[in-house]
């Protein structure tokens, strides 16, 4: 799992607030979001993933596109806030865990990681990649802060890391932010979202 500060720093966080990086009011991240979803495009989704799903504004969005969608995260204040809002939809589920330990026995057709990767260790990001390649029947969407961190590893850093796995993304730049998106060997085209360049 993410290393001990990082998980009490991020419980900490949320201990203040049920929304610490104003997800549901920034602009900024209204408009990541808008990105990350035209990324995705406009499903239908058979069978998505979200891991680190936080206090659950981006998923709550994703679900409209999915058949079912499976969101985690390892902080248990984010998963009470996600739970409270995504409980009632039928077709979410809500799992608390920490990626790649505990990640559910799933061969999605999408798997989102927005804002997650540089919480991990090197290591745990690798084991996240071939998991990856095991299970994801389809794109893989990674989103990350292109600036520096708190934490051991940047965005770039966490992504090339991936990359190291899962082989070259097809990255699209943003103001402040990067979209790659991957497409496993062995996933099949998804019909999910246009290819990015």
């Amino acid at each position: 799992m993410p290393r001990r500060e990082t998980l009490d720093h991020l419980a900490r966080l949320y201990a203040a607030s049920d929304d610490p990086w104003d997800h549901r009011t920034s602009p900024y991240e209204a408009g990541k979001y808008a990105a990350t979803l035209a990324a995705i495009g406009p499903g239908p989704i058979g069978n998505a993933l979200e891991i680190g799903c936080g206090n659950r504004t981006l998923a709550r969005r994703l679900a409209d596109r999915c058949d079912r969608l499976t969101v985690m995260d390892c902080i248990p204040a984010a998963i009470l806030s996600a739970r409270k809002v995504l409980g009632p939809v039928p077709h979410v589920t809500v799992l608390q865990g920490c990626a790649p330990h505990d990640l559910p026995d799933l061969r999605p057709d999408l798997v989102l990681l927005s804002e997650v990767l540089y919480f991990l260790t090197p290591e745990e990001i690798a084991g996240l990649g071939r998991w990856l390649l095991a299970k994801a029947m389809g794109p893989v969407i990674a989103v990350n802060w292109a600036g520096p961190t708190d934490e051991a590893l940047d965005g770039p850093q966490a992504v090339g890391i991936l990359q190291t796995v899962l082989g070259a993304s097809d990255t699209t730049l943003h103001d402040g932010y990067r979209i790659d998106r991957f497409t496993p060997p062995g996933g099949r085209p998804s019909g999910s979202g246009p290819q990015l360049i």
